[in-house]
């Protein structure tokens, strides 16, 4: 007997489109930066009211109640008109996409791979969620799979953050991806918000704050202070 395999969910492939440095619906906060690509492919429906965006991201290792912050801060954002911004990884992303989703708002994920290859596989279900409330974006062509040691998903940092009004940061070690996200947006100037939980236990996160260079979120107002509808 020949075992069948098991069919992936249809994603609808053909709907990939191309959005162009200059075009209208070319992320706006992304203009003017060095190292942009000249495209984006993209998945779903870009709005102009997406310059109203805050990036919610953290650790693919997370603990449960981080998840639950980075749902319940996203929910919140996206009811307040706000685009939430992540990266479709397992953990804190996730959780900051389904909060959004949830709360009927829209949220767009930036890919490290190409769109014919949600990773990891288990998002599927999500990303085509975010399709329909949303977009899905990557400056890798469809057909990328990654380069070996990840620094794709280092590249898809200067995308995922640059096209945010600023960053919040819900769970993150001090050597990891997101971490490398926060020197992204230092060096792009976008602000860092920093969970009050993360500061309180990482010895990293609390000297962004001591130096200034981060601020302190205790709950969704301290962020929507310093985005502009």
């Amino acid at each position: 007997m020949v075992k069948q395999q098991k069919q992936r969910p249809q994603l609808g492939w053909e709907r990939i489109r191309e959005v162009h440095y200059g075009d209208p619906l070319f992320p706006r906060h992304l203009m003017g930066l060095p190292h942009i690509p000249i495209r984006l492919y993209y998945m779903g429906e870009l709005r102009f009211s997406d310059a109203c965006s805050v990036a919610v991201i953290g650790s693919r290792r997370s603990s449960e109640e981080g998840r639950k912050r980075a749902y319940r801060l996203s929910a919140e954002l996206a009811s307040a008109g706000v685009t939430v911004v992540s990266g479709l990884a397992e953990g804190i992303d996730g959780a900051a996409h389904r909060g959004a989703l949830a709360a009927g708002g829209r949220t767009l994920a930036v890919m490290g791979t190409g769109l014919n290859h949600v990773f990891p596989q288990e998002h599927e279900g999500l990303f085509s969620q975010i399709i329909e409330q949303g977009a899905v974006l990557s400056q890798f062509a469809p057909q990328f799979t990654g380069y070996r040691g990840g620094r794709n998903f280092l590249q898809r940092n200067h995308i995922l953050v640059g096209m945010s009004q600023l960053v919040v940061v819900v769970e993150a070690e001090e050597r990891s991806g997101t971490a490398a996200a926060v020197r992204v947006a230092l060096k792009q100037g976008r602000p860092v918000g920093l969970l009050r939980s993360l500061v309180e236990s990482g010895e990293w996160a609390a000297q962004l704050v001591e130096m200034g260079q981060a601020f302190v979120v205790a709950d969704t107002e301290d962020v929507m202070k310093r985005v502009s509808l």
